[in-house]
């Protein structure tokens, strides 16, 4: 592949990568605006950022399908058409239109969750875990600027909560422009496989490492996407600083993003990356679980900043670096984001519902230390320096 086609094609990744977590992390510091326009429970404001991972459940086993029919380029721009449409309902239309347009959203961002590293293994096959640096960074630069930007846009230039989701709009449109050109690609449809000629991906016990550990991480992330700024504020803190928190711990996670799947390209397996991030990780949610004042607890957003970017990164890279081929890594791809984001979907509404039961966060922050341990377990096999078989 020519260098300026490799250029290109990782520049739209970068773009896309933009609009992949963004409209999501965008909602959580604006839950208590939206609540209270909009008659809900904790629980059912949790549904907001639940749906989305149901529909990368629901969608993502059929993605691979369809690139194998007309193309990676063509099935990521129906993608990303889906979001506009998805960010204008989400906005605009209404109570029911906030949970029907986050569904839209939910299911165009699972066309981007498994067709990018599938694209990754097929353009950039020695260089996987320097693209996948790139992809990862994009989207937690983006993650945090999602939760950084939308309390401000809503209250200090007075958007209100429905244009401040809807100002993803440019982003999206701008991501159709530097796509189109791909769309000029031709695709020659894959071989269909005689039946039984290999193993299925739903059948590899890697497989199923691999998917947990996607799973486990997704389920701990979205959890503190939708309720982390709640959280701070439990402890008697002001708004302002919830909001920086929130911010911070998507800003300070770009480091790992960064170093973690270029260093998966140095070594034969990644169980020692695994271990470091994971302890990291554990140790800055005891801090959050235990910690009071405004020092103790933006030192345990930072470690588990570091710790939930470093774990993103790695279930990406995975995807990848288990695959032995580009249809491997988007059969693997579509079964992780299916099945783990299935597990992860169950996250942000049992957080909510055991703090409407409780009262406190002490026993939800505990099951997601427990949770990272579990975490680190399924990392020493899917980190092993193995992929699926042909």
């Amino acid at each position: 592949m020519k260098t300026r086609d490799s250029i290109l094609i990782i520049l739209g990744i970068l773009f896309i990568s933009f609009n992949l977590r963004a409209p999501i992390t965008a909602v959580g510091s604006l839950i208590n605006m939206i609540k209270s326009e909009f008659p809900m429970s904790n629980a059912m404001a949790g549904f907001i950022t639940t749906l989305p991972l149901i529909a990368f459940a629901v969608v993502s086993p059929l993605v691979a399908r369809i690139t194998h029919r007309i193309g990676h380029f063509k099935t990521m721009m129906a993608g990303l058409v889906l979001i506009v449409l998805g960010l204008v309902v989400r906005s605009y239309a209404g109570m029911i239109g906030l949970f029907v347009g986050t569904a839209v959203i939910g299911i165009a961002i699972a066309v981007g969750n498994v067709i990018v590293p599938a694209i990754i293994k097929s353009h950039f096959a020695h260089k996987v875990g320097v693209v996948t640096s790139i992809y990862t960074t994009g989207m937690c630069v983006f993650a945090a600027v999602g939760a950084g930007v939308s309390m401000p846009l809503a209250k200090d230039i007075d958007l209100g909560w429905h244009h401040s989701l809807a100002a993803w709009l440019v982003l999206a449109v701008a991501t159709i422009i530097i796509w189109a050109p791909h769309m000029v690609k031709t695709h020659t449809p894959g071989k269909k496989r005689k039946k039984g000629e290999r193993k299925s991906v739903w059948t590899s016990k890697l497989g199923w490492w691999v998917t947990l550990f996607m799973g486990v991480q997704s389920l701990i992330f979205y959890s503190l996407v939708a309720w982390l700024p709640t959280i701070i504020l439990s402890k008697d803190l002001s708004e302002g600083f919830a909001g920086t928190m929130a911010l911070t711990f998507q800003l300070m996670a770009i480091p790992a993003t960064l170093v973690i799947p270029a260093l998966c390209d140095k070594f034969d397996h990644q169980k020692h990356l695994v271990m470091v991030v994971c302890g990291i990780y554990a140790a800055g949610m005891l801090g959050l679980m235990f910690g009071m004042t405004p020092a103790v607890l933006t030192a345990s957003i930072i470690a588990m900043a570091i710790g939930m970017g470093g774990s993103i990164s790695l279930s990406i890279a995975f995807i990848s670096l288990r695959s032995p081929t580009a249809e491997h890594a988007a059969e693997l791809s579509g079964m992780a984001q299916s099945a783990g984001y299935l597990f992860a979907a169950l996250g942000p509404i049992l957080t909510g519902l055991l703090f409407d039961e409780l009262a406190d966060w002490t026993l939800a922050l505990g099951l997601f230390t427990g949770l990272i341990v579990f975490l680190a377990f399924c990392g020493m096999f899917a980190g092993a320096d193995r992929t699926l078989e042909h």
